[in-house]
């Protein structure tokens, strides 16, 4: 009995052990979660391919505007920033001395004149002896003024211009002087008394020209419309000529100027038509190349390339520009956006959708922009390709559409 019984627990034992194993060894069924994607249709389009380097916004052109003539400056009218139009005052220098010298020429023309007025009516010999005294009284006074400017100038206190000055007007009366004293000699010879007195009226009508544009250049006016950029003049300081007191840029646009290498300046030719974008202010400006260097700035191997660019409302000069240049153009091409096409070891590929699945098909690309790439080969216009999702896709992935779309 004790034996029957142990048999029948054996066997349930071996039950109950075959039972467990069976459950524990089965694996048990995972669905595959789908990858959520959106797509979008291929088009029929135009498309360009550009090229851009960086470049700096620099004024289109610049007038540097000089005194004519040395002096005191007493008034600046313009100020940085200003717009101001040719003939405009811009800085006024003193010029009391320089009126003085346009009364003193009115009279030397008036005494001519009655010089050749008496000579035809008697009276001359006196005026010609008055010409050689007054000559000679102005000759003597420019030999004193350029001892006076020696001395100073060999203490430091005036510039080598002004020394120089000096010593031109004692040439000037000197030559006067001697004319002065010949035409005088000519006249009591006998000698053509008329013709040197009408000879001494044209001097001293030019000499009231050269006093009149001499009291001209005090007004120092704008050569041409622009904008001032720069002022080196003070009320007080002295002007003199070859040193700029205001710049001027020219109102007809900008220009940006790119350093390109060797392999890229050969893309550039004059007239050609760029883009200028100047991110500062958010603005893409159309332009024309005005100068490609024929040779390399020195020391770097680069070469510049410089754009005409209209102005615009914010530009300023030393903004950073990127000049553009269109490097080829597709019209009539199969476009897809850049994101949908993938690049794996130089070969290029994309995701469709077929009965739930993601379809990995190579394509040949083209030319491509900021949005869009060309696809020569491997897709046609129609078709649907997937533009989010497919960095997590492979051949055969199930696939779902986001909320609103479709398969």
């Amino acid at each position: 009995m004790r034996k029957r019984m142990f048999c029948w627990v054996a066997v349930g034992l071996l039950m109950l052990f075959a039972s467990g194993c069976g459950r524990s060894g089965a694996e048990p069924v995972i669905e595959e979660e789908a990858v959520s994607v959106q797509v979008e249709q291929a088009t029929l389009g135009s498309i360009r391919e550009t090229v851009a380097f960086s470049g700096e916004v620099a004024a289109g052109s610049e007038v540097q505007v000089m005194p004519k003539a040395g002096g005191r400056i007493i008034r600046v009218t313009a100020a940085v920033g200003q717009e101001v139009r040719k003939g405009e005052l811009l800085v006024e220098l003193e010029a009391r001395e320089l009126t003085m010298a346009v009364r003193q020429a009115e009279a030397a023309v008036e005494m001519a004149r009655a010089n050749l007025q008496n000579a035809k009516t008697g009276g001359a010999l006196a005026q010609l002896q008055a010409a050689v005294r007054q000559t000679e009284a102005s000759y003597n006074n420019a030999q004193t003024i350029l001892r006076r400017m020696e001395m100073l100038y060999s203490e430091g206190a005036i510039a080598l211009q002004q020394l120089e000055s000096a010593r031109l007007q004692v040439e000037v009366a000197g030559s006067q002087a001697s004319l002065a004293r010949e035409q005088l000699a000519i006249f009591e010879r006998g000698e053509g008394q008329a013709q040197v007195l009408e000879a001494q009226v044209r001097q001293a009508e030019v000499g009231l020209e050269m006093a009149q544009l001499n009291l001209s250049n005090a007004r120092i006016l704008s050569p041409v419309s622009g904008l001032v950029v720069a002022i080196t003049a003070e009320p007080g300081n002295l002007a003199s000529p070859g040193l700029p007191l205001v710049t001027l840029a020219g109102l007809d646009g900008v220009t940006v100027t790119a350093r390109l290498t060797e392999q890229a300046v050969g893309l550039f030719s004059l007239g050609m038509a760029v883009e200028a974008e100047v991110p500062a202010i958010g603005v893409t400006l159309q332009g024309e190349v005005r100068e490609v260097a024929p040779g390399a700035v020195a020391g770097n191997r680069s070469f510049l390339v410089k754009a005409q660019v209209p102005a615009a409302d914010g530009l300023r000069a030393g903004m950073f520009a990127r000049l553009r240049l269109v490097a080829a153009e597709s019209a009539g091409a199969v476009l897809l956006p850049r994101m949908a096409v993938l690049e794996q070891e130089g070969r290029h590929f994309v995701f469709t959708v077929k009965d739930g699945k993601a379809v990995r098909r190579e394509v040949t690309v083209g030319l491509q922009d900021e949005q869009f790439t060309e696809i020569l080969t491997g897709f046609a216009a129609g078709e649907k390709v997937i533009t989010a999702g497919q960095q997590f896709l492979e051949d055969g992935t199930t696939v779902r559409f986001e909320e609103g779309g479709e398969i």
